[in-house]
């Protein structure tokens, strides 16, 4: 039988369409500091901080401060950097290639 017209339009005005919408998904950027900031890069992040703050104490103190705590800081932001990045890219690519799945199944 069905829905009369005057109930379809009321289930209509109070539920909306019957229709999935897809998820909100995360803007890029967001996923690229997720990977720059998140979990153990962190810890490097505080790491190279520290030894940056430890150069500028011996540059303070030292007339000719050793440099291995600002190389080291350099080194630690590097690589982060690099991870971070790379992540990233692997990250999106995947993403890519999920929505390309999801492309080929029929609706």
């Amino acid at each position: 039988k069905g829905l009369t017209p005057e109930k379809a339009k009321e289930y209509l005005a109070r539920d909306g369409p019957n229709a999935l919408t897809p998820p909100k998904t995360t803007p890029e950027w967001i996923k690229f500091c997720k990977n720059l900031f998140g979990g153990f890069a962190m810890l490097l992040w505080i790491g190279g901080v520290l030894c940056f703050v430890a150069y500028s104490i011996q540059a303070g103190t030292f007339e000719e401060p050793p440099d291995d705590n600002l190389y080291l800081g350099c080194v630690l932001v590097a690589v982060v950097m690099v991870t971070g990045i790379f992540s990233y890219y692997q990250e999106a690519k995947s993403s890519k290639i999920m929505e390309s799945f999801k492309n080929m199944v029929p609706q």
